[in-house]
């Protein structure tokens, strides 16, 4: 599997070239009033914070933020927007990159182009909250700054999130396993222990092929009951993670999909609270044994 962090340089370094042949023949100032989010989940938080529509330069929802290529158009509507909302790390950073740093809020560290093209191996303690969007409380910290930075309001989504976070917070000790760390935000500072057999955990975050020996540990886990709960992303998937999908299900284990856009059409929010939901339904109708094959 192609390793996406270095992916990601190679497309920081086109984006920082792009952005400059772009601003040697522009000289528009930014419009302090228009809010651009590198993401339509980061897009729909804002626009629920700031009121109207926040635009979002990776809007599809068949796309890989991870593999987005940004057009020399993309890199003007960065560099054009008074405020941009974006995730951080080497998420989106062929986006923001582009932008005056003192515009851009940040769900997590952003990194720069010539950390992005030195590093060719993810931070493991930085990158296991990459899918910020998934933790209670990074997504109530870039709303409070975008209220702060546009005059808005933040209480809705606090109200929200908080509201999510209480369920969470209730939910029973589990064992939970994940295909990839999607989930990690989601399960930080609750009962949800994660017990993804480390060879497995570390392949995924560095996005590469786990090994044979790493998949065989982590079904014998599933076959053996100690899983009360995996999760896995539908819109990243190989043959591996199909097999422990597979595997989990033909041993009644309750398999949570968590994609890394929300469905089209469904604003982020609800679907944060619907997967959040979906979890607490889990918890509620678990065996106390954690058994699944009885």
């Amino acid at each position: 599997m192609r390793n996406r962090f270095q992916y990601s340089a190679l497309v920081v370094a086109a984006a920082v070239a792009v952005g400059a042949s772009i601003s040697s023949c522009s000289t528009e100032p930014p419009d302090n009033g228009a809010i651009v989010a590198t993401t339509r989940v980061w897009a729909d938080v804002a626009s629920a914070v700031a009121g109207g529509d926040v635009d979002a330069i990776i809007a599809g929802d068949a796309v890989d933020p991870h593999h987005f290529e940004p057009t020399a158009k993309d890199i003007a509507r960065i560099k054009g927007a008074g405020t941009v909302v974006a995730n951080g790390g080497a998420y989106d950073a062929a986006l923001y990159t582009a932008a005056e740093q003192d515009r851009v809020i940040f769900a997590i560290p952003p990194i720069d182009a010539k950390e992005a093209h030195e590093h060719g191996e993810h931070d493991h303690e930085h990158d296991e909250l990459e899918h910020a969007w998934f933790s209670p409380e990074k997504i109530r910290q870039v709303a409070d700054a975008v209220a702060a930075k546009t005059g808005g309001d933040a209480a809705a989504v606090d109200e929200r999130v908080s509201e999510a976070e209480a369920k969470l917070a209730a939910l029973p000790h589990m064992r939970i396993g994940m295909t990839e760390p999607i989930a990690a935000g989601l399960v930080q500072d609750t009962q949800l222990h994660d017990i993804t057999p480390e060879e497995y955990a570390k392949a995924s975050l560095n996005h590469q092929e786990p090994s044979a020996a790493a998949v065989a540990a982590f079904l014998e886990q599933l076959e053996n009951g100690e899983v009360d709960m995996l999760f896995v992303n539908p819109q990243s998937t190989n043959s591996a993670t199909q097999r422990l999908a597979d595997a989990a299900r033909e041993h009644n284990v309750p398999v949570v999909e968590i994609r890394e856009t929300p469905p089209a059409g469904q604003n982020f929010l609800d679907y944060f609270e619907q997967i959040v939901d979906q979890i607490a339904d889990i918890a509620a109708h678990a065996e106390p044994s954690g058994h699944h094959d009885h």
